[in-house]
């Protein structure tokens, strides 16, 4: 498992460059996740066939059934192409959106600096959105993917200052409960 660090530095890297490629050519990367779900749905495709075609006689009816939804999903994927895109944009979006809500829980362990890092990620999205559509010529022609790529950008940038500025080992180690050293004890009464 990745320690906490390494994969806010992870994370961070992979947004800043997704978010930089979705500014800067967002046609191209809606066509190139298109194509991944193509390279996925044959993958699958042909995996279902292989189950169908080495199954027991009972089972293989299933795994053609399977297939030929796949392969109903790749025409219709083929017919919409722009849904598809928009739809591999909603996916996008998700994980950006729980990127960002990670680093939001992550900065609100840090007692000392979480109304910093909290408010400075909601007013650099909000700026940079905001430049980006001012400044960025094809911001408004492709406004979902454009949204998208700039809160990928922002939030890994985050994420990249989080992992940059933790403490190594900080998720290592263990809470401990404190107990007292002892226990308390009403004074003896000598008086009897």
């Amino acid at each position: 498992m990745l320690d906490t660090k390494f994969s806010c530095l992870l994370r961070g890297i992979v947004g800043v460059i997704f978010g930089f490629l979705a500014l800067m050519i967002p046609e191209q990367v809606i066509l190139t996740f298109s194509g991944f779900f193509l390279i996925i749905i044959g993958l699958a495709i042909a995996v279902l066939l292989f189950l169908a075609i080495t199954g027991r006689s009972d089972e293989s009816m299933m795994w053609f059934g399977l297939s030929a939804i796949l392969l109903v999903i790749a025409i219709l994927s083929f017919v919409f192409a722009d849904v598809v895109g928009f739809l591999f944009i909603l996916i996008l979006a998700g994980i950006a959106a729980y990127n960002g809500l990670f680093d939001i829980t992550l900065a609100l362990t840090h007692p000392k600096s979480k109304y910093i890092i909290i408010p400075a990620m909601v007013i650099s999205a909000a700026a940079l959105l905001s430049i980006f559509y001012l400044y960025i010529p094809t911001f408004p022609q492709h406004l979902a993917i454009s949204i998208v790529g700039t809160l990928a950008f922002t939030f890994g940038l985050f994420s990249i200052g989080m992992g940059y500025f933790m403490p190594a080992g900080a998720d290592d180690e263990e809470v401990t409960p404190k107990t007292a050293n002892r226990t308390f004890r009403w004074p003896d009464n000598k008086k009897r």
